[in-house]
């Protein structure tokens, strides 16, 4: 394989797990613009801060979330 061959499949790559990165932020900004809480960020939480919880699955989690947001009726003036 020539090594322009070689530079460009380089770039390719590189240039590959950049828009893959720059996707993921951008789906995560938008699900925490409209609300939609980040499973993948709580399981990182979890195992960095509280190793010997166990984590919530998906389900239990976003069942969690939706009733901190929108489930204690009465606390809020409006």
């Amino acid at each position: 394989m020539s090594r322009s061959i070689r530079l460009r499949a380089d770039l390719a790559r590189t240039f590959g797990r950049r828009l893959a990165g720059a996707w993921r932020a951008a789906a995560r900004t938008a699900r925490l613009a409209i609300g939609i809480p980040d499973y993948d960020a709580y399981l990182a939480h979890v195992r960095e801060r509280h190793p010997s919880r166990p984590p919530m699955d998906r389900e239990a989690f976003f069942r969690d979330r939706m009733l901190a947001r929108y489930g204690r009726r009465g606390t809020r003036c409006c």
